[in-house]
């Protein structure tokens, strides 16, 4: 079981370097669009000097990678390692028989280049892994500040482009901002998934009655808070579940026929884990824990770390 799922994680970073191949070598470079982070800077090199995008992306990531191995964990660089060595294997193999292009409205090729890089990139964070580059940055930020990974690409990116009005068309800049939101909020799509959970809470006089329902008849667990009427001072037990968007409409249906009088709330839940949901970060961790001496490597990391010094 750990070794399929280790080898699935795999495969979704080889597949989104497929697809993020194909934007680039599609759409953003035949119509002389940009892009951000180090596959950015390497078009940019490649449009005024004329030099090779893989190479040159290549040659941006090894101070970067050596700056992730004292921050990272070895799993998440060595999957990195994967994800650059494949963008860079699919950039070149792509060029050779991807058809060219050339879009009159550079709208719509932001908009391609925006989708198929979202996929793309998506698929790589979903497999836990990176691309290099900025990917290895924004993952640090989102590891201490919980931050959003496709909003920091996009601010990280948005300060590439502002030093790229200097040697490029606004014009250009412009509609590459465009086709970079596109692909941080698919990203943001593909990593977490689009069966997004819906919270529910309940107010009712038949709390009881309804949280058996819903645990019965939907198979969720049910959480009793307790609540007070700031107008009535009346203690009331408040009901909260978590459940998938297919499930809504049976639950509503569910608490209405136990109490037509029920004050009901549901938000979108961005991502649940646990039970019923996807796993937590620590048993999916533990799952893909593959023994191929690994562990030794850590502990050599980690005594690294230790002895250098602040």
């Amino acid at each position: 079981m750990a070794v399929r799922l280790y080898r699935y994680k795999l495969l979704q970073i080889v597949v989104g370097c497929v697809f993020a191949a194909i934007g680039i070598n599609m759409f953003v470079v035949p119509n002389h669009l940009l892009a951000g982070g180090v596959s950015g800077i390497s078009i940019i090199l490649h449009y005024l000097f004329g030099l090779p995008i893989p190479v040159m992306m290549l040659l941006i990531n090894i101070p970067i990678f050596i700056i992730g191995f004292y921050q990272l964990h070895y799993g998440y660089l060595m999957r990195s390692l994967l994800g650059l060595g494949s963008l860079t294997f699919f950039l070149a193999l792509t060029k050779s028989f991807i058809p060219v292009i050339v879009i009159d409205d550079l709208l719509l090729a932001a908009i391609f280049a925006g989708l198929l890089q979202g996929i793309g990139y998506g698929l790589i964070f979903r497999g836990r892994g990176s691309s290099g580059g900025t990917d290895i940055i924004s993952m640090i930020l989102r590891r201490k500040y919980s931050v959003n990974i496709g909003s920091m690409n996009f601010l990280i990116n948005s300060v590439i482009m502002a030093v790229s009005l200097a040697f490029f068309d606004v014009r250009y800049v412009g509609y590459t901002l465009i086709s970079m939101y596109i692909s941080g909020v698919v990203l943001d799509k593909v990593q977490l998934g689009f069966d997004r959970a819906q919270n529910v809470f309940i107010i009712s006089d038949r709390s009881k009655e309804v949280a058996d329902a819903i645990m019965h008849q939907i198979g969720r667990g049910v959480t009793v808070l307790k609540g007070r009427g700031a107008y009535s001072h009346i203690d009331k037990e408040v009901l909260m579940t978590s459940i998938s968007i297919t499930q809504l409409a049976k639950l509503k249906d569910i608490i209405y026929l136990e109490d037509p009088s029920a004050f009901v709330m549901v938000w979108e839940a961005s991502e649940v884990l646990g039970k019923g949901f996807k796993p937590s970060p620590m048993k999916e961790r533990k799952e893909m824990e593959i023994d191929f001496n690994l562990k030794r490597w850590e502990e050599r990391f980690q005594s690294r770390k230790l002895k250098t010094p602040e």
